[in-house]
């Protein structure tokens, strides 16, 4: 397993784990397992990455706290309306026609985003979800249709 500061410009990677101190400031820049990433450009001491379509700039000492790997992992896709209440699963696609995809988006359940389930109502419907720093209530019908990953 390789570093950040080891890999090839230009060549995709995934995101395998961080290490060190500086894991949940690079957890909120989006860096997450499995996540796509690509080194730009680098100088020795700094370096540009793209993860998704965003481009970062970073130092050696964060280059050197992710390790990436070549392939994603196999990952079980779930629907979001099955997690249990405290789970936390990793938004991967959403599977619903483009009117109710864009009103998902538009609150926020994007690809790679961390969606925790705090509650569900007496009846099981509607859930409780936490993102993005907001908590936000949805029909089961619409949470089945994002897709998940369970976070580890």
């Amino acid at each position: 397993m390789k570093t950040l500061n080891d890999t090839h410009i230009g060549q995709i990677y995934y995101i395998h784990k961080i290490i060190g101190k500086n894991q949940a400031k690079l957890r909120d820049l989006g860096m997450i397992s499995d996540k796509k990433i690509t080194l730009i450009s680098t100088d020795g001491e700094n370096a540009i990455v793209k993860i998704d379509e965003t481009r970062l700039a970073l130092s050696s000492e964060f280059l050197e706290q992710i390790f990436v790997k070549e392939e994603r992992s196999s990952e079980d896709i779930i629907g979001l309306a099955h997690l249990q209440v405290g789970q936390t699963g990793v938004v991967r696609m959403i599977d619903a026609t483009s009117d109710i995809r864009h009103r998902l988006m538009d609150m926020g359940i994007t690809r790679g985003t961390s969606v925790h389930l705090q509650k569900l109502a007496p009846l099981g419907d509607p859930l409780e979800l936490r993102l993005r720093g907001y908590s936000l209530s949805l029909r089961k019908t619409d949470a089945e249709k994002i897709k998940v990953v369970l976070e580890r």
